[in-house]
């Protein structure tokens, strides 16, 4: 009785562990804000993961406009 307990319970509890840890490790994204000028509405803020910063390669854009860090546009924020 004790072998047939044991040969189902553990296996399951393992399975059960090793979901449970899964997505309790899980990387959370942060945001931050972004600005981009806009041709008719000046200068515009967006919100924008982690993946762009300064000093990368590529640039990140907003619907084709170029972001930057702050409001007065001299940062160009790049990614990757």
């Amino acid at each position: 009785m004790k072998t047939k307990f044991f040969k189902f319970v553990l296996p399951a509890l393992a399975i059960v562990m090793a979901l449970g840890f899964a997505f309790a490790s899980e990387a959370e994204t942060e945001s931050r804000i972004a600005y981009y000028d806009h041709p008719i509405l000046g200068v515009q803020s967006t919100m924008v993961e982690n993946e762009c910063g300064t000093g990368n390669a590529i640039a990140c854009k907003f619907n084709g406009h170029q972001l930057y860090a702050e409001p007065a546009l001299n940062n160009e924020l790049r990614k990757d």
